[in-house]
């Protein structure tokens, strides 16, 4: 039996470490499949944020809500995203009151414990499937005129 150099047991040793390396990412990671599936939802949650600024700025102007998308989507200096990035399938916006909206989107993974990554005054957590988030623009008091 011949004895092994220590250049050929550093060899075994950085090999066995770079594959114990490679199997601890692959358990510690996400798989990509679900990777992908994160970055889709929170775009989906950037276009909403978004939608949700612009029917903001129009209420600030006009003290009403639009009457759907479309309507927003013409206003002078406002480009929303009206469709899901992924399956085209336009977002859903309904006016509940006078002064209430509702916008939904279908998720494809719960981000119940990413709430930390959509931090805004508005809670942006959602479950898979669809779900709608009830809205409201902000109402200035008096002295913020």
């Amino acid at each position: 039996m011949k004895k092994l150099s220590g250049v050929t047991y550093l060899a075994i040793i950085s090999t066995v470490v770079v594959v114990l390396a490679v199997v601890a990412a692959i358990i510690i990671m996400d798989p990509p499949g679900l990777q992908r599936k994160r970055r889709i939802d929170t775009h989906r949650v950037d276009n909403l944020k978004n939608i949700s600024s612009s029917i903001d700025s129009y209420w600030e102007r006009k003290k009403s809500l639009p009457p759907n998308l479309a309507a927003l989507d013409m206003e002078p200096g406002l480009k929303i995203p009206l469709k899901d990035p992924e399956t085209g399938i336009p977002y859903v916006y309904e006016v509940t009151s006078k002064d209430s909206y509702r916008l939904c989107a279908v998720f494809s993974v719960d981000s119940s414990d990413e709430a930390q990554e959509y931090r805004s005054s508005r809670k942006w957590s959602h479950g898979p499937g669809r779900h709608c988030f009830d809205l409201k623009p902000p109402i200035k008091s008096a002295e913020q005129s």
